[in-house]
């Protein structure tokens, strides 16, 4: 497997997780969707585990890209 030297950073009001190397892009997004709240998926320009500040539920890397809003799709109810 190939080392990235990115990671891609999710953020809800109730938790936080990013990609790592147990963790890809599709169990992230399981992960959050699973939790119910909408939440941001930005990419972030370095390794998972290299310390940065978050604020306001952001990570503050330089050219960090903001990839979007996801809002969990509730289920028609009966």
């Amino acid at each position: 497997m190939t080392e990235n030297h990115y990671h891609f950073y999710a953020s809800s009001v109730a938790q936080w997780a990013t990609t790592n190397d147990k963790r890809d892009l599709r169990q992230l997004l399981k992960l959050m969707d699973k939790d119910g709240y909408p939440y941001n998926l930005f990419l972030v320009p370095c390794k998972h585990d290299a310390p940065y500040e978050i604020k306001m539920y952001q990570p503050m890397v330089k050219d960090t890209q903001w990839l979007g809003f996801y809002e969990i799709k509730k289920g028609k109810s009966k």
